[in-house]
């Protein structure tokens, strides 16, 4: 009886000290889940402290770069009231391996902005369209192709032209842009002999599905008679008019050196006569031609 009695009690003991195990093994494990819970806590409050530090961080330094947009707005404003008048240089035709870099070149010398018509393009020459971006210029559009008689059979071929190129560049640069220049401009007679009174329609046509056309009013002719870049200089530099907006058709199609020779004289003249220079943008109102077709 007695071995019977202390048997129960051994068991006893045994299943109390069992008991005092488990209660401490849940209080361990609680201690760690709470320790665990905590910590999880505090990092998700750190990460969330950081997600809103660097969204204020952020929203400052959209305000400041607003800011600083809007005060070199003025600047510009300011120096284009005193001047005698604002220079828009514009080159179509390229990208090319040999003119455009060269240009670029001069233009960032010499601290000028201005706007590139550009086609189509390989991925050979996708670094000269990411400069232009880069270096601030204006990429505008000219077409997928040149060629007139895939551009005009209708307005809606040359709107597609003008969407192909828009499309590769956007790929290019994540810009949508919506200045256009038409391919032998907007008074073009050549376009008649595909489509009569395409370009009539064009006209109205780009402007309702928010593209803005330019064409020219100073033309160096480099892509006509123009054989020197002396003749380039005469021409552009004759052609500017103060108290206007003076575009001027240049080209970067591959070899035209009398313009790379002649465009930092052409910027020295336009300096010391008091004009400013400008690149294109959508704000800019547009210069154009009368319509021919």
């Amino acid at each position: 009886m007695e071995e019977f009695i202390r048997s129960n009690k051994r068991q006893l003991n045994y299943k109390r000290v069992l008991l005092v195990v488990v209660i401490i093994i849940i209080i361990i494990l609680l201690a760690i889940f709470s320790i665990v819970i905590k910590h999880n806590h505090n990092k998700a409050e750190q990460m969330r402290i950081e997600a809103t530090k660097k969204a204020e961080e952020e929203e400052i330094m959209k305000i400041a770069i607003e800011t600083q947009k809007i005060e070199e707005l003025k600047k510009e404003k300011q120096e284009e009231e005193n001047a005698t008048g604002i220079i828009y240089l514009t080159f179509d035709d390229g990208p090319t391996s040999d003119s455009t870099p060269q240009i670029l070149d001069i233009l960032k010398d010499r601290n000028i902005k201005a706007t590139f018509f550009v086609l189509h393009y390989d991925e050979n020459h996708e670094q000269f369209i990411k400069r232009e971006k880069n270096e601030g210029h204006t990429i505008a559009l000219h077409g997928y192709s040149h060629k007139y008689s895939e551009v005009y059979p209708s307005a809606d071929t040359c709107l597609e032209n003008f969407r192909k190129i828009k499309e590769q560049v956007y790929q290019t640069t994540g810009i949508e842009s919506k200045i256009i220049r038409f391919p032998g401009g907007s008074s073009n007679i050549v376009s008649k002999k595909y489509c009569e009174g395409v370009m009539t329609e064009l006209v109205t046509r780009v402007v309702d599905e928010g593209y803005r056309y330019f064409d020219w009013n100073v033309d160096s002719d480099d892509a006509g008679h123009a054989k020197t870049s002396q003749d380039i200089y005469n021409n552009v530099t004759s052609g500017i008019k103060p108290e206007r907006n003076n575009v001027v058709l240049m080209h970067d199609f591959a070899g035209n050196h009398k313009t790379i020779e002649a465009l930092n004289d052409i910027i020295n003249w336009g300096l010391e006569q008091g004009y400013v220079f400008r690149r294109i943008t959508e704000e800019t109102p547009m210069v154009t031609h009368g319509v021919n077709n």
